[in-house]
């Protein structure tokens, strides 16, 4: 019981920080920077809070775990660990304190000793290149940067012919975020190339297909908005600001005065026209992308770059939609249980949505005004402290490029040649100690999500995976 007591309050009070970190810094000393001007019936903090309450409540070893990592533990992991770790960079960014940044080295430890069993081997692993750079940056350990680096050269290497729609983009994530750290001339040119890649594939009315060119989808134009976004903060190209223009002013249309999203529209084409704006039914072999949870955030993120009303339109949908900082898979347009893609839609707590609406609603906060703010939460009890260096934005690379790089990363060997300007040294990350890891979902029992036991759905069908 003691050591039980021990657990909790320390989460308690890892919750109490983070109060503090996005609490306003109404009493900050005199010179201090000012805390960002987030207006006060703004629901982007709050939300953030809350959702930060349910992770720190739910977490196991440094990581909330969708339940259906049974099925597909790299889809599972990409879609809940990584979003986490990115969301607590950008709150990090935010303010910076030792109990978010542990936070990051938590959730970028448990990528890392997974590396093998994160990987696709595809264009979809630039979202983890892209998660350890931002870990690097937050935290300064080299490990996560050569791990990014590994990540990167096996992008290269299969990046000729596949950096095109979301997959591109995802890649160029990482090859953006290596030549923001490095000034790298072949991550800069696959990153221009997998932006330059687009335009073709832009529909009149501003849309982007999941795939199939021609198709229209809602879900995936929101995706490569909030992509196209993140990307330009590292690497500026003369095509991001006119597409996600257009991209805007087609959101601008399918989201109504309420927040909702609506996927069609009357036509005048012949009587009884409908025209679709969802991957399967314009045209596209996929599965159904309508009414996912997380797609409302990224609307917020891109309503938001462009400071339309609609964000709050938005925001109001889907705190309708919210329980406790967390959501189900979708909110409407539900699959048939026979369908094989329902096990990715059926969770009334799904820890991948809330993951993912974590990380979109922190990606937000750089468009506040304002920066660091200037008082800092205590750490909490049973945590280490932690140096708080931060890393330079550029690095010096000593040797040759293939020599920095190894097909995988060698914990063993966190001090790479790969060094920061102005002779920076890297803080080095605690251990972090191997045991289970809670997952959470309506497909586990109250007992099972407690005990974090993996025995659900042994033996289910693999399901297709899923893009964010």
């Amino acid at each position: 019981m003691r050591m039980i007591s021990h657990t909790l309050a320390a989460r308690l009070a890892r919750a109490a920080a983070l109060a503090l970190v996005l609490a306003p810094a109404a009493n900050a000393p005199a010179g201090a920077r000012v805390a960002p001007e987030i207006e006060a019936r703004d629901p982007l903090v709050p939300m953030l809070r809350r959702i930060d309450r349910y992770l720190q409540r739910n977490e196991t070893d440094g990581v909330v775990l969708d339940w259906r990592w049974v099925i597909n533990e790299t889809e599972a992991v990409r879609l809940s660990v990584q979003p986490q770790l990115l969301g607590y960079v950008e709150l990090y960014r935010w303010h910076p304190s030792d109990r978010i940044r542990q936070d990051v080295v938590d959730r970028a430890n448990y990528l890392l000793a997974r590396y093998n069993q994160v990987r696709s081997g595809t264009v979809f692993d630039g979202m983890l290149g892209y998660c350890f750079f931002e870990a690097f940056e937050a935290t300064g350990d080299s490990a996560y940067f050569n791990a990014g680096q590994a990540v990167v050269t096996e992008l290269v290497s299969i990046a000729p012919g596949n950096l095109i729609l979301n997959g591109g983009l995802m890649a160029a994530m990482a090859f953006a975020a290596d030549y923001r750290l490095t000034g790298d001339a072949t991550a800069e040119r696959l990153a221009r190339e997998a932006i330059a890649s687009l335009p073709p594939y832009q529909n009149g009315d501003g849309s982007f297909p999941h795939w199939c060119p021609g198709s229209e989808d809602v879900s995936y134009t929101d995706w490569m908005a909030m992509e196209l976004i993140l990307i330009q903060r590292r690497l500026d190209h003369p095509f991001i600001s006119p597409m996600l223009g257009r991209m805007e002013a087609f959101m601008d249309a399918r989201v109504d005065a309420s927040g909702n999203t609506s996927y069609q529209e009357p036509c005048q084409d012949y009587d009884g026209c409908i025209r679709y704006y969802w991957s399967v039914a314009s045209g596209c072999d996929d599965y159904d992308t309508r009414a996912f949870t997380n797609e409302l955030r990224y609307s917020a993120l891109l309503f938001d770059h462009f400071h339309s009303p609609k964000y709050r339109d938005v925001m109001r949908f889907a705190m309708s939609r919210e329980h406790g900082g967390t959501w189900a898979d979708k909110w409407d347009f539900w699959p048939p249980p026979s369908d094989p893609y329902y096990v990715w839609t059926a969770a009334d707590t799904s820890v991948v949505n809330t993951s993912l609406n974590f990380w979109c609603l922190a990606a937000a906060l750089p468009e506040r005004s304002g920066g660091a703010v200037a008082r800092r939460p205590r750490w909490a009890p049973g945590r280490r402290r932690r140096d708080s260096c931060r890393p330079r934005p550029i690095l010096h690379v000593t040797g040759s490029r293939s020599a920095s790089r190894r097909a995988r990363p060698d914990p063993s060997r966190s001090r790479s040649s790969m060094r920061p300007a102005g002779g920076f040294e890297p803080c080095t990350p605690g251990c972090s100690k191997p045991a289970r890891t809670r997952r959470v979902g309506t497909g586990a029992t109250k007992r099972e999500r407690r005990a974090g036991s993996g025995s659900i759905l042994r033996g289910c069908a693999r399901a297709r995976p899923r893009g964010p």
